[in-house]
């Protein structure tokens, strides 16, 4: 991947890490704030890495020292939760149903992130969807967070890599809560933290239900009762009598 995993799995104030690790981690937030003040000000293309780097007040060559490209920068929110989530199933000794393991794990990731970061993933999300640049590579992102997940998940279970299963459960909790963030920042991040969690709650409890969803089968319209409205007046529709009718609109005589 393209991130340095064990410095963005900690928050920039995180005290146990050493004092050049947090200026690093300083320098890389600036940086990623200011992308997005200037990516939602100017729009992301017209924004070049020159005014990124005098806006962070630092060099390019230090710009690149943190982000191989400016969608790295302007994904940043992205970056440290998937990060966390990696990190954390990393540490994590598996036990009982892997689906629920898996959700429990995201879910205490993103219970751990600074409380600014709210904020900075609504922004982010909404510049994504207004930049089809940055959707698509956020996309190639998280399927390489996919893999790293389906790598690890394969090394704990001593399974193969390739075991479909593993796929599907990776794929499953990266879009339960794609599909809980969508809905959390289309109301403007209303209740906080606990109201995505508890969204990410109700999208993996649905999984189950939604395999189990099925349509009633079609069955055959019910005919219509001697006298009831659906019967037919004896002649027909109108169209039929029109057609049976002469050139004077009488109805024609049968030839004998």
């Amino acid at each position: 991947m393209w991130l340095d995993a064990e410095m963005t799995a900690h928050p920039a104030g995180d005290r146990s890490l050493p004092l050049r690790e947090r200026k690093k981690l300083r320098t890389r937030r600036v940086l990623a704030e200011a992308a997005l003040r200037l990516f939602a000000d100017s729009g992301f293309d017209k924004t070049t890495l020159e005014e990124l780097a005098e806006e962070a007040e630092v060099s390019k060559s230090t710009f690149f020292r943190f982000f191989p490209a400016k969608e790295a920068a302007a994904i940043e929110a992205e970056t440290e939760l998937w990060t966390a989530y990696l990190t954390a199933l990393a540490d994590r000794q598996l036990s009982g149903a892997i689906l629920g393991e898996l959700h429990h794990t995201l879910a205490s990731a993103v219970a751990g992130l600074d409380p600014g970061w709210d904020q900075r993933f609504i922004a982010t999300r909404r510049l994504i969807i207004a930049e089809p640049a940055l959707l698509r590579y956020v996309e190639h992102y998280r399927a390489g967070v996919k893999r790293q997940v389906i790598a690890g998940l394969a090394l704990k279970l001593r399974l193969d890599s390739d075991d479909l299963r593993l796929h599907l459960l990776a794929e499953l909790v990266t879009t339960a809560f794609s599909v809980s963030g969508r809905y959390w920042v289309h109301h403007d991040g209303q209740g906080g933290r606990p109201a995505l969690l508890e969204r990410f709650d109700e999208a993996i409890q649905a999984i189950p239900a939604s395999l189990d969803l099925s349509a009633l089968p079609v069955t055959r319209r019910r005919r219509s009762t001697p006298g009831g409205p659906g019967r037919r007046r004896p002649g027909g529709s109108g169209l039929a009598r029109a057609a049976r009718a002469g050139p004077g609109g009488h109805a024609a005589r049968p030839v004998r």
